[in-house]
């Protein structure tokens, strides 16, 4: 996925030098699905972050982290 968003963001700068307007419809294409990727990266970033905060109280507790989640929710 970062590979992917990597491309998008060269892509992005490329078309930009040969287009010269970034309201072109297709840099607005290519900027979008290059946002999406970012949202969809942040997401993951927030469960990976989360899920070890969890496994870190649950090493504290003694517990789980499924049991954990259970106590939490």
């Amino acid at each position: 996925m970062v590979r992917r968003l990597q491309l998008l963001q060269r892509r992005l700068c490329e078309m930009a030098s040969d287009v010269g307007s970034l309201t072109d419809p297709e840099i607005v294409a290519v900027s979008e699905e290059a946002d999406r990727l970012i949202v969809q990266l942040q997401r993951l970033r927030k469960e990976e972050a989360e899920y070890r905060r969890l496994a870190e109280l649950s090493k504290l507790a003694g517990l789980t982290v499924p049991q954990l989640s259970e106590e939490v929710g």
